[in-house]
């Protein structure tokens, strides 16, 4: 009988204490593992959402916020910024792209966002492919249709041609109250599924904001003179324009002051606004002049989303150094483990060690077969660890999903199986202790019994 299959029966014999010690193995490892895939995971998922955003302009408040309302359709939005700050950054010679943004309204909890059809032509760098693609129907065209994300069209059922209504604020509402219903929009088109928080998005025309809202546009787009007629009953028809925004007095995407709760939105209803711009300057000397003109104004600010997602990265580090350490701990404890339990075998054993070696067996044997259970033990642990980790990981990344908008992809990384090579390399050394001490056992004092 070979030494692997001595050291396995002898693991057998005392199966509570190898599955125990296994299983604490497992547990250190899965934390270690678990912390590095998420912590990875998260951040390519936050980066790949910011690759096609350059700078970001809104209302001066929280740039965190800024970011993360406008690019992950998370927390609520800024006030709006007024309309001609957008449309002078639209005829400024030193941008080549400016797409604005309206949050404020949303479909059984998935975010309405208003912009133009120029959203849907950005790319994460000049020679690549349109990022924010349609994979079925066709991109809006006039006020009232819209474009879901794969997760809204999954989720909700909805399809195009379906027709729905928006109900007011950035989360689902109790009850039809705060509901649009005079203004339903139609699905014309269901984007590529992105694994990005676009996903979870329902994009339509600016105008739709406005004219939903109570508000004339300022001749803005090209269906501006389309609506203005139907904005203009919308402000004195049946239902007026002060008593809509009355009715919703929290984040609508057509007020000013959105996220400033007792002021009357009517007072604002003539004023259109846009929650935040994207802007791509020509050259980055225009990048760097722009983010300084801006910023010391009064009116607005801009942002780097890359800055942001930066210091994100730093509060990220710090929680995932915090989790490594009591992985470490666990670990520790599965080594002390190992040690306890081959000591306590090896002691148990000692008759046997005898025979062993008044049968010929040499003291080399004896400490190779200790070293083996205690091998054998961590590997075992180690490969059910690593399993448990990318379970755990898969399940918390599906959570992730669930409760933000953050796609957190789980990637297989040969590192990953290093860290458990290492750990299974120091966990069969904790048997270096037993192994001397069966190594050093007296034949003849236990064979005399």
């Amino acid at each position: 009988m070979n030494l692997f299959a001595m050291a396995w029966r002898n693991l057998m014999n005392r199966a509570v204490q190898s599955w125990i010690t296994m299983i604490i193995v497992a547990v250190g490892i899965a934390m270690a593992l678990c912390v590095l895939i998420l912590a990875s995971g998260v951040k390519q998922g936050i980066k790949t959402a910011t690759e096609p955003y350059g700078m970001i302009v809104g209302s001066k408040g929280s740039a965190n916020q800024l970011v993360f309302n406008t690019i992950f359709l998370m927390d609520r939005p800024l006030g709006n910024i007024p309309l001609h700050v957008y449309e002078e950054l639209k005829e400024d010679p030193r941008v080549n792209e400016a797409v604005p943004f309206a949050l404020g309204d949303n479909y059984k909890g998935y975010r309405l966002v208003g912009t133009s059809e120029q959203f849907f032509k950005l790319k994460a760098a000049p020679k690549d492919p349109d990022f924010f693609q349609i994979g079925e129907g066709r991109v809006f065209q006039a006020s009232f249709e819209a474009v879901i994300g794969s997760e809204v069209a999954q989720r909700t059922g909805l399809k195009v041609g379906d027709s729905f209504v928006s109900g007011h604020g950035v989360v689902a509402a109790v009850g039809t109250g705060n509901s649009h219903a005079e203004h339903p929009y139609t699905v014309v088109g269901i984007m590529k599924e992105l694994q990005a928080p676009a996903d979870q998005g329902i994009y339509v025309d600016m105008n739709s904001y406005w004219v939903s809202h109570g508000q004339a546009p300022h001749e803005e787009g090209e269906h501006a003179e389309e609506h203005e007629g139907e904005a203009h009953h919308d402000e004195h028809g049946d239902a007026h324009a002060g008593e809509k925004a009355d009715e919703h007095p929290e984040g609508a995407a057509g007020q000013p002051n959105a996220s400033s709760e007792g002021h009357a939105a009517g007072e604002h209803a003539e004023e259109p606004g846009v929650t935040a711009v994207l802007v791509k300057p020509k050259t980055y000397m225009d990048l760097m002049k722009m983010y300084q003109e801006i910023n010391a104004s009064t009116e607005a600010q801009a942002v780097f989303p890359g800055q942001v997602v930066a210091k994100v990265f730093d509060m990220m580090g710090t929680g995932e150094e915090m989790l490594k350490g009591v992985s470490y701990i666990v670990l520790g404890m599965a080594m002390l483990t190992i040690i306890l339990s081959l000591y306590s075998s090896t002691l148990e054993r000692r008759r046997t060690v005898a025979v062993l070696r008044a049968i010929g067996a040499h003291k080399s044997t004896v400490f190779s077969m200790v070293m083996v259970e205690s091998f054998l033990l961590v590997c075992a642990g180690s490969v059910l660890g690593l399993g448990l980790g990318y379970g755990a990981a898969a399940a918390l990344a599906a959570q992730i999903g669930t409760e933000s908008s953050i796609h957190t992809p789980i990637v297989f990384d040969a590192a990953h199986l290093g860290v458990a090579g290492a750990f299974s390399l120091i966990g069969a050394a904790a048997g270096i202790i037993p192994a001397v001490t069966a190594f050093r056992t007296e034949t003849a004092k236990y064979l005399n019994g």
